[in-house]
């Protein structure tokens, strides 16, 4: 079932949820207002490209498929202003593969499994970008019935395993392919759209607030009178306010 858009109300409870809390705990809300048959549990526990799929779908219901993007390039450091479909996204990386991955690491056989919010919650502390990787990775080994997880990973063994987990969780990295206009460098630019749409939901909850502040100064109603109006009513208040 697709999400429908928030109510007012349900807006500035949102960017008030979002508002200082990190990637992984708004990407578990924002997954759960787009799947509210689903419990905040669930929603951490589903690979990425699944989650972000749901983000999209509610992301869409609410501001439309079209998204604007920003970049800096990292030679020249321009602003790179891109626009883009948002479902796109989710089929930049391409179909997911159809079996489990596997690698070998030190004779030993590991299955890998997709990457998920409880896992970037677990690794949002660490500063350092590699050691961040290796510890991913290896929260995303599964040994077999005996085995352990090795305590360390060499480097060529975090690249087959972020590899692995590319394949099987496609959409759980999206990126969009990028040239700069100034100096012809072409990067990937990673895409956080948990990131994205709670930065539109606080956008669009300050303009919201700002219009119940003029509405109440004016005409001493309370937040949920004004709520109630509907945004047209609202906006033909502020018309004649202007006047």
């Amino acid at each position: 079932m697709a999400p429908r858009p928030l109510s007012a109300a349900e807006l500035l409870d949102a960017a008030s949820a979002c508002r200082g809390r990190s990637a992984a705990e708004k990407g578990i809300y924002l997954a759960a207002l787009g799947m509210p048959d689903q419990s905040f549990g669930a929603c951490a526990a589903l690979p990425i490209g699944a989650r972000d799929a749901a983000i999209v779908a509610l992301r869409q219901a609410m501001f439309g498929d079209r998204i604007e993007l920003s970049a800096k390039c990292p030679n020249c450091e321009a602003r790179l202003d891109v626009a883009m479909a948002s479902a796109a996204l989710l089929a930049i990386a391409g179909p997911a593969a159809e079996a489990a991955a596997e690698v070998v690491i030190d004779g030993d056989r590991f299955a890998v499994r997709p990457a998920d919010s409880a896992d970037l919650a677990a690794i949002g502390w660490i500063p350092d970008i590699d050691e961040a990787r290796a510890e991913l990775a290896r929260r995303c080994l599964v040994p077999a019935e005996g085995a352990e997880v090795p305590p360390w990973l060499e480097e060529a063994e975090v690249d087959a395993i972020g590899a692995a987990m590319a394949e099987i969780d496609p959409a759980g990295d999206p990126f969009v392919a990028l040239h700069c206009p100034e100096c012809d460098r072409e990067w990937d630019a990673p895409v956080d759209i948990a990131g994205v749409l709670a930065g539109e939901i606080e956008g669009a909850a300050d303009a919201l607030l700002d219009e119940i502040h003029l509405l109440a100064q004016a005409y001493h109603w309370s937040e949920a009178a004004i709520l109630a109006l509907g945004p047209e009513r609202r906006r033909a208040y502020l018309a004649r306010l202007q006047q």
